[in-house]
């Protein structure tokens, strides 16, 4: 893979320096233009709603447990009361008991319930992420043969150590903003709240 990006890169820097059109080599922010697109942020709504969904069952369920241990810690003060007869006693203990095996059911069914709902998310946002990204793939080739580049490199490619590859790229020759408006013409586009993100671009 690396050899095939530097390959790459020698090959942006030979067709510069043999005359042919700059604006057949153009770079696009591809992470801003997956933020920006109108279907990512509704896309984002969808995911935070179902969290929202989510977290509301785990509160429900959370509730029952809290009344659980509260009826646990009362049957355990009972059964311990030497107030109460032998009888009485033996009663509580035996209800103890049956609580415990309820509460320990109860517990896993939280555990399992929160590690399936995580599962299930993690899996839709995925899914949701690839699709988004081929569409946004899609437009960039239709819209670059249109305009007859001949290579749209992605300006926003990380090395491994985090730092951005292309340390400078000449705004002139950046289509983010053209790809943008082609993605989300006739849709209002609300500023981007990367804090608040559902849906995470691909490679972040």
């Amino acid at each position: 893979m690396k050899k095939v990006f530097s390959l790459l890169v020698l090959a942006v820097v030979c067709m510069a320096g043999t005359g042919r059109a700059a604006d057949e080599v153009v770079f696009i922010d591809l992470q801003e233009v997956f933020r920006q697109f109108y279907k990512t942020q509704l896309a984002q709504d969808q995911m935070r709603q179902q969290a929202d969904d989510i977290k509301m069952e785990r509160d429900t369920i959370g509730k029952e447990l809290e009344a659980m241990k509260a009826d646990v810690d009362k049957l355990r003060a009972d059964a311990r009361d030497e107030a109460l007869s032998e009888e009485v006693r033996e009663n509580k203990r035996n209800q103890l008991e049956e609580k415990l095996v309820e509460m320990q059911q109860k517990e896993q069914d939280l555990a399992d319930f929160e590690k399936l709902r995580t599962e299930q998310l993690d899996q839709q946002n995925t899914r949701q992420t690839k699709k988004l990204f081929d569409e946004i793939q899609d437009v960039i080739i239709k819209y670059s043969k249109v305009q007859g580049y001949v290579t749209v490199i992605d300006r926003s490619a990380k090395s491994r150590v985090g730092t951005s590859v292309f340390v400078y790229t000449n705004p002139k020759y950046d289509i983010t903003a053209e790809v943008l408006a082609v993605l989300n013409e006739g849709r209002e586009v609300r500023p981007v709240d990367e804090a608040a993100e559902t849906v995470e671009a691909a490679g972040e």
